[in-house]
Parts: C-alpha cells; sequence; structure tokens
C-alpha cells in the first residue's frame, strides 16, 4: 500500500475550519479560567515514579519509611527516607 491507497487530509479540506473558545463553564480554580488539554499522557507517569521509589525503599530495608512516601517526592524527602 502507499499513500494513494488512502484519503489523506489536503489543506483545500479545510477551508471552512473555524477555532472558537467555549466559555460557557469556566473553570474556577485559577485567574484565567482556562482548563488543561494534552497532559492525558502524563497522567500515569507519576504513579509509576512513586512506585518505583517505594518499591526501592522496601527492597532496602526501609518499608516503614516507604509507607509514609507522598508527592512531591524530592531529592530530600527521597535521602531522608532511605537514611532515617
Amino acid at each position: 500500500a502507499s499513500f494513494m491507497d488512502y484519503a489523506l487530509p489536503r489543506a483545500d479540506g479545510f477551508l471552512g475550519f473555524k477555532t472558537a473558545f467555549d466559555t460557557s463553564i469556566p473553570c474556577t480554580t485559577n485567574v484565567l479560567g482556562a482548563k488543561g488539554v494534552g497532559e492525558l499522557g502524563t497522567i500515569g507517569a507519576t504513579p509509576a515514579v512513586v512506585n518505583a521509589v517505594v518499591d526501592a525503599l522496601r527492597r532496602a530495608g526501609r518499608g516503614e519509611a516507604a509507607e509514609r512516601m507522598q508527592m512531591p517526592l524530592t531529592a530530600e524527602t527521597v535521602w531522608r527516607a532511605l537514611n532515617g
């Protein structure tokens, strides 16, 4: 197969394309009233990192400290958990 076999989007197909902001329900948690988009791909990374640190602390014999770990995981937080 090649690109000749597929209907690819072309510039002339977007002549009537219009962008608009939906301000009917603004976000109330920030001054701009803006809502986030595009962060969805990063949602799983944070818990994965926290779980990895907790697992490493348990394997290092610091199980009690591992149970208390919460975000943000700063270098100081992890160092204190490792060193008591």
